[in-house]
């Protein structure tokens, strides 16, 4: 994966910006966020060879920068095509004779999209037998031979379900497996098998203006044989369910939530352990009117029976439902920024460890896992690198600086000769007194969640930490030179638990409660 998606749930407004964006080299595809809805204009042009996406109502975001690729995609660039509009522009490769029929473009949301662009092999079509099109797009570089071919199409979100639903379709083995929605004392919780839950919310309204509260579920798979009459009826405000299935790349998962107007808004906490707890924010569940209606509750399906709470591993927030965190005196919540810091890069590969184990690449995963759980929170998140991208460190501190971040985090990998395989644990730095209660409370949240030894909270003098203003910790997640903490650094699943525990712990520190 080059490149990291952050995820956005903001509605609709006026100079939207594009958050984020990733191309995936494995899966040779584009994904992009924006903080509004948008309908992407996607056209391939001949001369210069480019496939160009236009987001009307969107401005570009500088710190996002550009990214060289290579292979059938050389590089991808965004730009301000003009003052309402951003144009992301993938440089294609002169022998990528790609047919615009193979180019699908799909949204998981209105503000989450997917160009999904063949392999080099299956786009074997001629150019020249390519249609014109109407549409005229301008060259970024001004050349008068640009031809623009074709507009792609786009297909449709899917429609707001009306009633329960579960809507299946056949995928490949997932990650993670959603095993229903059980309804409990202090909310809902969503059971999962297998990896940790990657999740991403939004907030929005259905065409008859009810609040909805979507929750996708990224490399996840509904278990066989979950029926709608299996989900929770009209219970603590929440009018309808909705569960569907896509056969993405990789397989994902929608849940909406419709709310009635006795509903108040609800918290999302994905845990390290599996599962998802939906509390209510600001009120108990017993105290949540219920609708005028009465609703007979179905039994439910034996497959799904819930699993025993365990309460250790849920967080305090969970177990009893609170208002919303305020973040800190001075700041409003939507003012937080958290700029994560995924260390080394591109030539620059960090400790190599064993089995030739590299520290950018576990880092990086790691960071897109932090990103993707402060953001499931409502918590806007910026990257240092967004990819397998050379950055050096001056800048990755001007970025924080650049962008007024609330916290600096970076995140790296520790190791030492390789002849001392014993030497394994976590370590956080600071530098200022201010990161020292940061550092502490990363610290103490990844110790509470992960099996590691702890190798303490220490003072030093990294660049970034002494170069950024705002409260700055350095995280070193473990040994690729330990016999214990290899392993583990190299396996997808503890990666993401890892980068949900350090999200964790940015909220614990945001939350006055290190």
């Amino acid at each position: 994966m080059a490149g990291v998606c952050l995820l956005g749930s903001l509605p609709a407004k006026a100079s939207a910006r594009l958050q984020a964006w990733q191309f995936d080299t494995g899966q040779n595809r584009l994904i992009f966020t924006t903080e509004s809805g948008v309908e992407p204009q996607v056209s391939l042009l001949a001369n210069p060879h480019q496939l160009v996406i236009d987001l009307p109502g969107i401005v570009s975001n500088d710190a996002l920068g550009n990214q060289v690729v290579g292979g059938p995609v050389r590089a991808v660039r965004v730009t301000q095509a003009n003052a309402h509009t951003t144009r992301m522009v993938l440089d294609l490769s002169p022998d990528y004779n790609l047919d615009p029929k193979q180019v699908k473009v799909w949204g998981m949301t209105n503000q989450q999209w997917v160009v999904q662009l063949p392999t080099a092999t299956q786009a074997n079509a001629p150019i020249d037998t390519f249609p014109n099109s109407p549409l005229t797009i301008p060259d970024l570089s001004k050349a008068s031979t640009s031809r623009p071919l074709t507009t792609v199409g786009i297909e449709p979100l899917p429609s707001l379900i009306s009633r329960n639903q579960v809507n299946t379709v056949a995928v490949r083995a997932t990650a993670t497996v959603l095993r229903g929605v059980q309804a409990a004392a202090e909310g809902f919780f969503i059971p999962t098998a297998g990896a940790a839950p990657q999740v991403q919310v939004y907030r929005t309204r259905d065409t008859n203006h009810s609040r909805q509260i979507v929750i996708d579920l990224l490399d996840a798979a509904i278990a066989p044989g979950l029926s709608a009459e299996a989900l929770p009826q009209g219970r603590y405000g929440i009018s309808r369910w909705s569960l569907t299935q896509f056969a993405t790349a990789p397989p994902a998962i929608r849940v909406t939530l419709t709310l009635d107007e006795h509903s108040p808004d609800w918290q999302i906490t994905p845990l390290a352990s599996g599962g998802i707890w939906v509390t209510p924010i600001g009120v108990s569940p017993s105290q949540i009117a219920t609708p005028p209606t009465t609703v007979v509750l179905p039994v439910i399906n034996a497959v799904v029976a819930p699993p025993p709470v365990n309460r250790t591993v849920a967080p305090p927030a969970v177990a009893t439902p609170v208002p919303q965190p305020t973040v800190t005196p001075s700041s409003p919540r939507g003012q937080v920024l958290v700029m994560l810091d995924p260390g080394h890069g591109g030539v620059d590969p960090g400790a190599v460890g064993i089995g030739g184990l590299q520290e950018k690449g576990v880092v990086l995963a790691v960071a897109q896992h932090t990103a993707a759980a402060l953001q499931s929170q409502g918590i806007a998140v910026q990257m240092t690198r967004q990819s397998d991208q050379t950055v050096d460190l001056q800048p990755r501190a001007t970025m924080a600086e650049t962008a007024r971040a609330t916290v600096f985090v970076s995140i790296h990998a520790n190791a030492v000769n390789m002849q001392r395989p014993e030497v394994n644990g976590l370590e956080t730095y600071y530098y200022s007194d201010t990161g020292q209660v940061l550092a502490t409370a990363l610290q103490r949240q990844v110790l509470g969640t992960m099996a590691m030894n702890d190798r303490g909270v220490r003072q030093a003098r990294f660049l970034v930490l002494r170069r950024t203003s705002m409260p700055a910790a350095l995280i070193e997640i473990g040994f690729v030179t330990g016999a214990t903490d290899a392993p583990k650094l190299r396996d997808p699943r503890w990666q993401a638990q890892m980068g949900q525990a350090i999200a964790q712990g940015i909220l614990n520190y945001l939350n006055g409660r290190p």
